[in-house]
């Protein structure tokens, strides 16, 4: 496989490896307990960028699990290898003087903020998205926009990934299959809007129930919240 495919594969891991389940299934409101606690302590502790990455890595180990964890870690460490090299081109050329330790320190806070902003992104639901655009009062297709999103996008990078595999027993580049690729989705998109043109053109008169069946993934979520708040002591 290619870099191109092999990083469409790390981005799919890290964003739509798993569906509803886990933090997912978590309440709103113990969601928006951790994000306060995790803004908190970034803001108020000389170091809490790297604190609120770890434990969120360690979150991520119980929910989605070790494969999402390491292509969370393979993903920021490439984002946090740019901005090091980037910081050491620009001693450099002369435009900072920053120390070797403090480039790392840099590497380090990109790994662990990134991490964090990942985990956030990954535990929210679409589907609890979608009742709350209804209940604010969101028309029509707005309100369908995020499960749309959520069902359109993994589709087309796994197709993408499929048809480099194509390629590659072809010994086609990489840029050839590209117009492959958008031409599915565009298709994909038109069979969408053709099969559920009344439901994208009406408004969504009962919310989308989500049986709940345990709530596991509440207690930890608010007890790493709490976690978070201790160096603060």
């Amino acid at each position: 496989m290619s870099v191109v495919g092999a990083l469409v594969s790390i981005i799919y891991n890290v964003f739509f490896l798993h569906s509803e389940e886990g933090f997912r299934r978590a309440e709103p409101f113990s969601k928006l307990i951790f994000i306060l606690c995790v803004l908190t302590l970034m803001l108020r502790h000389p170091h809490g960028v790297i604190i609120t990455g770890v434990l969120t890595l360690l979150l991520g180990l119980y929910y989605p699990g070790m494969e999402w964890a390491l292509s969370t870690l393979v993903l920021t460490s490439l984002v946090g290898a740019y901005m090091g090299g980037s910081t050491l081109l620009s001693n450099f050329l002369g435009w900072s003087s920053l120390s070797i330790l403090e480039i790392l320190l840099v590497v380090a806070r990109t790994i662990t903020l990134s991490t964090t902003i990942i985990f956030i992104v990954v535990i929210i639901s679409p589907v609890s998205l979608t009742n709350i655009l209804r209940k604010i009062g969101f028309k029509k297709q707005a309100v369908h926009i995020p499960l749309l999103i959520w069902r359109l996008v993994p589709y087309g990078m796994k197709w993408f990934v499929e048809s480099l595999m194509i390629g590659a027993l072809k010994n086609e580049k990489t840029t050839a299959r590209i117009p492959v690729v958008v031409a599915g989705l565009v298709e994909v998109g038109r069979f969408l809007e053709e099969y559920s043109y009344h439901r994208l053109s009406s408004e969504m008169k009962t919310p989308i129930l989500l049986v709940k069946e345990e709530y596991t993934p509440d207690i930890i979520l608010v007890f790493f919240s709490f976690l978070m708040l201790l160096p603060l002591r």
